[in-house]
């Protein structure tokens, strides 16, 4: 285990007595206790529960105390991350950039899915519902997740403006389901015609469904959308964000880490991520705040 940040912080003061060892000094906020926030995309209390175990992780790892926050949608968590009140976000691609754009928060990491970093969005449909293409979603009723969500709406909604000329607000009706197994399971039983979700959502909700995989089918899917990713709020200690890099990298070093890291977001490791590949996320999200 590298050696704690608050022990860097206490060298830093005892150094205040010889000028020569200035350098333990921290250059920005280092809490007494740090905030991990996401919101859940899958079952709510599934997502406490791991998230809670990546915060004993960080705790022990940091000698840190790390609590949670779970947001119940992507603008709060947001929010939050500007405000100071959570410290280290795991965000979906669409929050990530507003979290870095609004409140200059620093992405950090990227998640590693499958060996990949990126992910698509997908269509879902039952296969007694008629559809069969694209153009048979017109009038039907679609279950987007949240409006700030890459996969569950703004992929899915510009990717159908563009590539089949069909606008969801006017020539479907539309609900925001709240997370992604919502919207697959409402898919499910017929509640509505189509669901968003990241692919393939529907394995998640497969033990309370356990023959979704045979009644339902892919439509389609979006263009590849950048991975979720890890952001710290603006003022951290640099030493501090290093440490928190290191400490998550190592999720995928162990099986435990992994189990942790795949009941969390499906992902199989954190790895560093060149920000640039969210300037697509940015492209998408400016359909929305034109007039």
């Amino acid at each position: 285990m590298r050696k704690s940040i608050i022990s860097l912080v206490a060298a830093g003061l005892i150094a205040g007595l010889a000028p020569a060892m200035a350098q333990g000094v921290p250059d920005g906020d280092v809490p007494t206790e740090l905030v991990l926030g996401m919101v859940p995309s899958r079952e709510g209390g599934q997502l406490v529960d791991s998230l809670d175990r990546i915060a004993d992780y960080l705790s022990a790892e940091l000698l840190i105390p790390v609590k949670t926050f779970v947001s119940t949608n992507y603008v709060g968590l947001i929010e939050a991350m500007g405000t100071g009140r959570v410290d280290i976000g795991m965000f979906g691609p669409s929050s990530l950039v507003q979290a870095v754009d609004l409140y200059g928060a620093e992405i950090i990491l990227g998640t590693v899915r499958f060996g990949e970093t990126s992910y698509y969005a997908q269509f879902s449909v039952r296969n007694d519902s008629g559809i069969t293409e694209f153009s048979d979603l017109v009038g039907r009723t679609i279950a987007f997740v949240d409006p700030g969500s890459s996969s569950g709406y703004q992929f899915p909604y510009v990717f159908l403006k563009t590539e089949h000329g069909i606008d969801a607000n006017t020539d479907m009706n539309s609900i925001f389901a709240g997370s992604h197994d919502a919207a697959v399971i409402a898919m499910y039983l017929g509640d509505v015609d189509v669901s968003l979700s990241f692919n393939d959502a529907r394995e998640d909700v497969q033990g309370d469904y356990p023959d979704i995989l045979e009644v339902t089918n892919v439509l389609g899917y979006t263009s590849p959308i950048p991975n979720d990713g890890v952001v710290v709020r603006s003022g951290l200690d640099a030493d501090l964000v290093t440490q928190i890099q290191d400490a998550l990298i190592g999720l995928g070093d162990s099986e435990e880490g992994v189990a942790m890291l795949n009941d969390l977001f499906n992902a199989s490791g954190l790895d560093y991520v060149d920000p640039e590949v969210f300037n697509i996320v940015r492209e998408v999200a400016s359909e929305f705040s034109r007039d």
